[in-house]
């Protein structure tokens, strides 16, 4: 289940911005994968997550129209703090779109689409998102599926499929939960190091650190 929301109204010159914000129920996915020991380590983490969520659940279908208005709570903070204009939201948004969509077109493909299997809001059956949290997207399509990282157009209907076979599984004890979050965590660990090196190439900060 991914982390809840909560919408937040912060004030520019002439106008009042949604800015996303989220409450932690379940760890960070990034802090697990990258271990964090340091303060800044921790922003780091923290940045990388928000970022990508707000990428793969708002910022890349937003991009296609050229739109994105709105920024992850973590950069909107910084932006309004020293710019509180609606221009330096939008530009900050488009330009941050377009550098996270250019560490993912970098990363091998299979890499990218575990970032987006993980950072994409859906729902799972409660047996699955209790035992893998925000790693179900990924459990689930490596519990059955003969090509677990097809293309985007290709995989309509399989991850619901395999949630409810998973499910089924769980209840039974037919299937090691504790062998397939390992592999999943091995899995995500591997992408979000792929793309936090992309991004650390940027040349930009990442909002938040």
């Amino acid at each position: 289940m991914k982390k809840a929301e909560k919408t937040m109204k912060t004030s520019t010159k002439g106008a009042t911005h949604d800015v996303t914000t989220k409450t932690a129920k379940t760890p960070n996915p990034t802090e697990i994968a990258l271990h964090p020991a340091t303060p800044l380590e921790i922003m780091v983490t923290r940045a990388l997550d928000q970022e990508l969520e707000w990428y793969f659940s708002y910022a890349e279908s937003a991009l296609h129209r050229e739109s994105v208005g709105m920024l992850p709570s973590c950069a909107a903070v910084r932006v309004l703090a020293t710019e509180p204009t609606d221009t330096a939201v939008r530009t900050r948004a488009l330009d941050m779109a377009r550098i996270v969509r250019g560490c993912l077109l970098a990363m091998a493909p299979r890499h990218a689409e575990v970032l987006r299997a993980v950072y994409t809001p859906r729902a799972w059956p409660r047996n699955v998102d209790k035992a893998f949290q925000s790693l179900s997207a990924v459990a689930v399509r490596l519990a059955f599926a003969e090509d677990p990282w097809p293309q985007r157009s290709s995989r309509a209907g399989l991850e619901q499929a395999s949630a409810i076979r998973l499910s089924a599984a769980l209840a039974s004890k037919s299937v090691s939960a504790a062998r397939l979050k390992s592999q999943a965590q091995r899995l995500f660990a591997v992408a979000v190091r792929g793309y936090a090196g992309l991004r650390a190439l940027e040349g930009t900060t990442l909002e938040g650190a």
